[in-house]
């Protein structure tokens, strides 16, 4: 039986947050775009850190999903300082190899950074959304 629109185990997630998505790969950023949209998400689909970058300083995010496996560590470091600066309230979720975890769990200064492992589901990214969602 629907509850609240969705059947009943179905996650909850679709929102009016907004949403960037941040995904190196073309044919990931097609996936994580289509899905995203499918799932009623508020989302922008954006193609690396710089791009990242210059959207947050025409309008910051609610969320940030960072697939970054295809990034260099040092660099989703600097990316999470800089969100500190001008989106401080808003959660990344960052999508790593588990050395990727390691390095960015050590250098990382930013206390809004979650890591998932790749490879990962996307229902479990979903979960994680509709969490760091509902903290917000």
């Amino acid at each position: 039986m629907p509850v609240n629109g969705h059947k009943a185990g179905e996650l909850n997630v679709s929102s009016d947050k907004l949403i960037y998505i941040i995904v190196a790969d073309p044919a990931e950023r097609e996936t994580f775009s289509r899905y995203f949209e499918k799932h009623r998400f508020n989302c922008q689909t954006l193609d690396g850190l710089e791009s990242a970058r210059s959207a947050i300083e025409s309008k910051a995010p609610d969320l940030f999903v960072l697939a970054g496996s295809h990034m260099p560590s040092a660099d989703i470091c600097k990316f999470g300082n800089f969100v500190e600066q001008h989106s401080p309230a808003a959660p990344i979720i960052a999508l790593l190899t588990e050395l990727q975890i390691s390095i960015v769990s050590e250098l990382a200064e930013s206390e809004n950074l979650w890591t998932a492992e790749y490879p990962i589901s996307m229902r479990d990214i979903r979960a994680s959304i509709d969490e760091a969602l509902q903290k917000l």
